[in-house]
């Protein structure tokens, strides 16, 4: 069976090719009654849009470019950036795009934008080691929305959550259990754990508790394997720590771990807090108290950005979404000379 083309639908339905394209982009400026006759020819007659030849004529290669500036190995294997990713993925495809997961090398996202080869980029999570990425994705004028902020840099369009406000709320869920020997683990080197690290740092100064830098451990990833290899050398230093704060939900699984192959209780002998909130945390053992903050609709929030300001020039601004504590049973009341 012949395909019906848009000039036969246009023909059909009385209308012009334009108002025809603007039926299927889902524009809004269609009369109700014709989007209504457009639609049912184009149902009538099994229309399907051919993807690449739309892209053709408008010049634009209908896809999004997906920039993934760590190894595969450490993105894929943490919840949090799986639920992010999902999120890009089901808005793209919500929108009808296409996806291309690009990892940085030699510049090639300056290459697949100015080959039209995408049309924008989300940029995963990115660090202060990342910023060459943005003055690169700047140089060639590349849109593109990121996962995560970067401290005191202001050229990018983000959708971020207030990780000096969780960091907070974490602490002080501690202090308020009694609990003031509170080791910190994280990475400095991005701004979501640096941010935290303020936050724990405040409320300690605040509560007036006083820093002890022998609890806070700079971890080279967010992985579970250096919050246990972190967590058994503080194990190892006798300093009567109560509770631990990981800044990420991965590095407290491998917390967890160390805790209990030394055959210490959590949560009565040392409380244990992450952040993220990944699907495993309800199931660690024990279930894990910590922050919950919307990866997957980080993902979505930040596609819907960048697309929609590829469609209707809307400006790119950046956002900041909530966050939720959780309370589970891996932090308790801390009770002095138990």
């Amino acid at each position: 069976m012949k395909r019906i083309t848009i000039d036969e639908i246009a023909k059909l339905a009385e209308v012009s090719k334009t108002t025809v394209s603007r039926v299927l982009n889902q524009k809004p400026d269609v009369n109700p009654v014709t989007r209504e006759k457009v639609l049912k020819i184009i149902s009538e007659h099994g229309f399907q849009a051919n993807a690449f030849a739309k892209a053709i004529s408008l010049q634009k290669s209908n896809s999004i470019g997906l920039i993934i500036p760590y190894e595969a190995e450490y993105i894929f294997s943490n919840p949090f950036y799986v639920e992010v990713m999902r999120g890009v993925s089901t808005e793209v495809n919500r929108r009808g795009y296409f996806l291309s997961i690009c990892y940085p090398t030699d510049h090639n996202y300056e290459d697949m934008y100015t080959q039209k080869r995408v049309d924008g980029y989300i940029l995963m999570s990115p660090g202060n080691y990342h910023i060459h990425i943005i003055e690169s994705l700047g140089k060639v004028k590349a849109p593109f929305v990121a996962t995560a902020k970067i401290k005191d840099f202001k050229d990018m369009t983000y959708v971020d959550v207030d990780n000096y406000n969780g960091g907070r709320m974490l602490t002080e869920h501690l202090v308020d259990l009694g609990h003031k020997k509170i080791a910190y683990i994280g990475k400095k080197s991005v701004t979501s754990s640096s941010d935290r690290f303020h936050g724990y740092e405040d409320v300690l100064k605040e509560r007036g508790i006083s820093l002890d830098e022998s609890l806070v451990k700079i971890s080279s990833s967010a992985s579970s394997e250096s919050g246990y290899e972190i967590m058994k050398n503080l194990l190892s230093e006798n300093n009567n720590l109560t509770a631990v704060f990981a800044a990420s939900d991965m590095l407290a699984l491998g917390v967890l771990k160390a805790i209990k192959e030394k055959g210490i209780n959590i949560p009565s002998d040392i409380s244990v807090v992450g952040y993220d909130d990944i699907p495993l945390a309800q199931y660690m053992d024990p279930p894990l108290t910590t922050i919950r903050q919307p990866a997957y609709e980080k993902g979505v929030e930040a596609t819907k950005k960048l697309i929609d300001f590829l469609e209707d020039k809307k400006p790119l601004e950046s956002s900041i979404l909530d966050l939720e504590l959780i309370s589970r049973q891996s932090s308790s009341k801390h009770i002095e000379n138990k």
